[in-house]
């Protein structure tokens, strides 16, 4: 039988009087969790991509391979990519306790993040961040944990919205990657607006972060593009896509929303 330090910590607490606070007390807005990692220990996930969510280079800044698959009540059929969440771990000895900041960049569809609500399948170098300095490989022996987390707005310092145009893009259909959004870091609505034009087209959500646009008509750059997020902020990026744009090339919105929820 695997010894299970969780318990044991808390009946050797319990001899001294000492109460231990489990997930079931989580207050101030953490709520119970579990979390899993997938891939190797040192990696950030298959290619160092961004999954279903459509980010690039996730091992790099901003992300720097903290990143996690969410499970249905997260990852919200691809609306919930780039939230952002606060986790830590204080159920196994060799956890930190200390909150790190992961954000939702892919899809969890196995077993785990079926039977549970809030379930997290992170990278592998995300999951050793909640260890104690040097205790990462020990930890990932764990296998499974019990964590709290806790919705938090993102905040990108420095950085400004990007808009990533994607591979296809023509003429006659555009598909953009919206990244490094503040804020709720979700969006459910993203309009275009065509040079010389004061209407906004509607996109439609290809997967994940990516959406498009697909028209018979020849579109005319510059675009100007519309953000609506989950609470009805609204945030417009005028002539962001320039007259002869760069197919796999991102441009900056200069703008972005307060890191806030």
């Amino acid at each position: 039988m695997a010894f299970n330090y969780p318990l044991a910590l808390i009946a050797i607490a319990s001899l001294f009087g000492v109460s231990v606070a489990g997930p079931s007390s989580a207050h101030d807005g953490w709520i119970p969790a579990s979390s899993t990692f997938y891939g190797k220990e040192n990696e950030s996930g298959p290619e160092d991509n961004g999954g279903k969510c459509g980010f690039k280079n996730i091992n790099l800044p901003p992300f720097n391979s903290m990143t996690s698959c969410g499970s249905k009540v997260t990852w919200k059929g691809g609306k919930g990519c780039g939230s952002c969440f606060l986790m830590k771990c204080t159920s196994h000895p060799l956890c930190s306790g200390e909150a790190k900041l992961i954000t939702i960049t892919d899809e969890c569809i196995f077993f785990p993040c079926v039977d549970t609500e809030y379930h997290f399948d992170m990278s592998g170098i995300a999951f050793g961040r909640l260890a104690l300095p040097g205790k990462e490989h020990l930890l990932h022996q764990a296998g499974r944990l019990a964590t709290l987390v806790k919705r938090v707005p993102c905040d990108y310092k420095g950085l400004n919205i990007n808009f990533h145009v994607e591979e296809g893009s023509n003429e006659n259909y555009l598909a953009l990657l919206t990244e490094y959004q503040n804020g709720e870091g979700e969006l459910t609505n993203l309009e275009l607006k065509e040079a010389g034009s004061s209407t906004w087209t509607p996109m439609k959500q290809s997967w994940g972060k990516i959406w498009r646009l697909d028209t018979p008509h020849h579109l005319k750059a510059p675009f100007s593009i519309r953000i609506t997020t989950p609470g009805g902020k609204k945030l417009e990026a005028n002539d962001v896509i320039p007259a002869g744009y760069q197919v796999k090339h991102k441009y900056d919105a200069k703008v972005n929303f307060k890191a806030e929820l």
